[in-house]
């Protein structure tokens, strides 16, 4: 019998010890896979970005003019930079630039991968200016998309860096 119990402590021993050495392990290796998790892709997001509005299959990409430029700064990790959006009419079934407005990046944010700022508009009621908060989420260092936060009827924009 004492026989038998010796075998049960040295089992139970080697399987706390074995056990032991997993928590120690995966102590060890958790904070890296979490810091590996945190770690988010840091795309340069200054420079000129162009848009243009989605077409069907059929129609030329020359022949679809810009839609949106914007245009970000980086002063010593403060963003700032303008907007330009385009007013394009079809006209003798041809896309054509009839305008544009101009704003500046407000309340610009940049997280490495996302840029999410706010553009003046005027108001529908009496004339007041209001803001329209856009996102430009960047999928590598040249192209992007823009979307309208306020309006989700608005279409996805690509975007590509000039």
């Amino acid at each position: 019998m004492k026989e038998f119990q010796g075998e049960v402590r040295s089992s139970l021993l080697r399987y706390l010890t074995v056990l032991g050495g997993l928590a120690l392990l995966s102590t060890l290796l958790f904070p890296i896979s979490l810091a590996q998790k945190e770690t988010k892709t840091k795309y340069d997001v200054t420079g000129t970005w162009q848009g243009k509005f989605p077409t069907d299959s059929n129609e030329r990409d020359a022949d679809n003019p810009v839609a949106v430029e914007i245009r970000v700064k980086n002063d010593s990790g403060k963003i700032s930079g303008s907007t330009t959006f385009y007013v394009i009419v079809n006209r003798d079934n041809k896309r054509q630039v009839m305008g544009s407005a101009q704003s500046d990046l407000l309340e610009p944010q940049f997280d490495g991968t996302t840029l999410t700022f706010f553009v003046k508009t005027k108001a529908q009621q009496a004339n007041q200016p209001a803001k329209v908060e856009m996102r430009m989420r960047l999928t590598s260092d040249t192209e992007a998309e823009l979307e309208n936060l306020d309006d989700s009827s608005s279409p996805l924009i690509k975007m590509k860096k000039v």
